[in-house]
């Protein structure tokens, strides 16, 4: 990633959605709506709780990236899911932010402003292996293909298409080198 969010952009676009959540759950009040009420904050424990997962992968530059994947790909609607069971590889951490940021760069170029977007997330990590899933809806138009992993590098790149929808796995075990 060329240019990083600093800590008070990030508490910035922190704090822009969580005002966002609070909004949401006003209006429902205001409208008598108790059912959108429960759901509204079941669905923000359920984004912390992923939120927090991430930081047992042990992979915080990568960890960054996806928390701060909506905010710099807002023409997503994104939904992360993690299951953490033990560390990743931290020393594919760097390696791997890099790689996604130019794989989405790539992505972006492609993207129909008229169009709408979706991207389920998927991370998992236990016992120093780790993978990211990306499942993404919508037209990509992809000029000169994804870009693909170096042959040494210490992940591997899948994707594939399939009923519209581009699936990609970044995946890695950790290896004593």
């Amino acid at each position: 990633m060329e240019e990083r969010l600093s800590a008070q952009e990030l508490l910035k676009y922190s704090r822009h959605d969580h005002m966002n959540t609070l909004h949401l759950i006003r209006m429902l009040l205001d409208l008598g709506k108790e059912d959108g009420v429960q759901k509204a904050i079941d669905d923000a424990v359920e984004r912390a709780r992923h939120e927090s997962a991430l930081g047992a992968a042990g992979m915080p530059r990568l960890a960054v990236w996806l928390l701060t994947f909506g905010w710099r790909f807002p023409e997503y609607e994104a939904t992360l899911d993690v299951s953490a069971d033990g560390p990743g590889d931290r020393e594919a951490d760097t390696e791997a932010e890099a790689f996604l940021e130019e794989l989405f760069a790539e992505l972006q170029d492609g993207l129909s402003p008229y169009a709408e977007y979706g991207a389920q997330i998927r991370v998992k990590t236990e016992s120093g292996a780790w993978s990211v899933t990306f499942t993404l809806t919508g037209p990509h138009e992809l000029q000169q293909g994804l870009p693909e992993a170096s042959p040494d590098a210490r992940f591997t790149f899948h994707h594939s298409e399939e009923d519209g929808q581009l699936k990609m796995t970044v995946a890695g075990r950790k290896v004593d080198r």
